[in-house]
């Protein structure tokens, strides 16, 4: 029988700092599942807390803090979860029907806004609620669908076995983001699914307005390692490389009139859809110009990213060479 002691939830962050409130929400419900919390310093005195392990290394990939947890780690099930983010009731026994059926699997459930959030915590994640910024809003930010495989959700909340996640070959330590999509692109290969379980909820919560279009140019930038890898499901994170492409191309309106024209119709297109978009996640008509002007930023920042992580990319592997 499935219980509690079976599973280990590993944390990769950066400071204790960044894990402190979880770790403290997460004892709330569960007093005794070890914690295994990965990250790159940690004071003395906050190291010795019963059934949680600290491990300090100097790497800033996800991915690598990860494979170093479940290496250190002896339970059959690992929980994978997000520094800032913490569980609803529940959360690991949902999953017990589901590891019974089904074998060699990702178990993953939404992670959606935690409640007392302030006015920009609010804005953000309803803005993530839209297709332009979040893929498939309607599993990641809510728990309204029925359990189902689906093809991708972050690894912010994830359950599988221990062994499985090492028959794979982990995750690519050399990934500083997008770790997740490149796992189960690898996982998809062999015929290995992802499950989605509703009831597998966790509170995610959301930072500042500059920090989170900022966290999306970065999530961009470092996106290289999986482009490069020709498949048609990353055809998908071309679109914002093109369209950044395409803003920048407003030079060739002076030189060619029809381009202009093109260019105009193309913008007034994309500004129809925000403003739209912009109004149906608007619930306070005082916040509709803000979260405009969010909106855009975030849905345009990964292109640029992508942009320029193109010449530190392959600048960096002509140094490697």
């Amino acid at each position: 029988m499935i219980s509690t002691r079976d599973f280990t939830i590993i944390i990769p962050c950066i400071k204790y700092e960044d894990v402190k409130e979880t770790l403290k929400k997460i004892r709330n419900l569960y007093k005794k599942v070890r914690i295994i919390v990965c990250l790159n310093s940690i004071r003395k005195k906050n190291i010795k807390q019963k059934n949680i392990k600290f491990i300090v290394t100097k790497t800033s990939s996800i991915a690598e803090k990860r494979n170093i947890s479940v290496n250190q780690c002896k339970s059959k099930y690992i929980i994978f979860l997000d520094s800032d983010a913490y569980p609803n009731k529940n959360w690991i026994e949902s999953t017990f029907k589901f590891f019974k059926k089904k074998k060699n699997c990702i178990i993953a459930g939404p992670h959606v806004d935690p409640p007392n959030q302030n006015e920009n915590q609010e804005i953000i994640g309803l803005i993530k609620k839209s297709f332009l910024i979040t893929m498939k809003p309607e599993f990641q930010k809510d728990n309204n669908k029925k359990a189902q495989y689906i093809s991708f959700i972050p690894s912010a909340n994830w359950f599988l076995e221990r062994k499985f996640f090492n028959s794979l070959g982990q995750m690519d330590p050399k990934l500083l983001r997008n770790e997740d999509w490149d796992f189960v692109y690898r996982m998809k290969k062999k015929n290995y699914k992802l499950f989605y379980s509703p009831k597998t909820l966790v509170f995610h919560g959301n930072s500042t307005i500059k920090h989170f279009i900022k966290k999306r140019y970065i999530y961009g930038y470092h996106m290289w390692p999986i482009l490069k890898q020709m498949n048609v499901e990353n055809y998908y994170f071309f679109l914002p490389l093109l369209f950044a492409l395409f803003l920048l191309s407003f030079p060739l309106g002076f030189v060619f009139k029809i381009y202009s024209t093109l260019y105009s119709a193309v913008l007034l297109l994309y500004f129809t859809v925000v403003f739209f978009e912009t109004l149906r996640l608007c619930r306070k008509f005082k916040n509709f110009f803000k979260m405009l002007y969010v909106l855009i930023s975030a849905n345009i920042s990964p292109g640029f990213g992508i942009l320029f992580g193109f010449f530190n990319f392959f600048s960096n592997g002509k140094n490697n060479k």
